[in-house]
């Protein structure tokens, strides 16, 4: 997807560096994730409307749960990743 550019990678790293995932790659990393919209929001603990908000953009996406989206993905913890170069 990063080499496709159909995603930003910058989404994937910790620090300073890490860059808020856009509708478009919240919609990516959800295609990935083998769950109802309900179970997802049972699974992260919030609301289903939240996780219809985070798909249209309408509400922004905290760290700590793209952390948790990206590993129900299968893309690993961002908390683990770091850029080089």
């Amino acid at each position: 997807m990063i080499e496709a550019k159909q995603f930003n990678g910058y989404t994937l790293v910790s620090g300073e560096d890490w860059q808020i995932p856009t509708a478009h790659e919240i919609l990516l990393v959800r295609g990935l994730i083998p769950l109802t919209d309900i179970q997802l929001a049972n699974r992260l603990d919030v609301d289903e409307r939240t996780i219809r908000k985070w798909k249209t953009g309408q509400t922004r996406m905290v760290f700590t749960t793209w952390c948790c989206l990206c590993w129900l993905a299968g893309l690993g913890m961002p908390l683990d990743n770091h850029l080089s170069g």
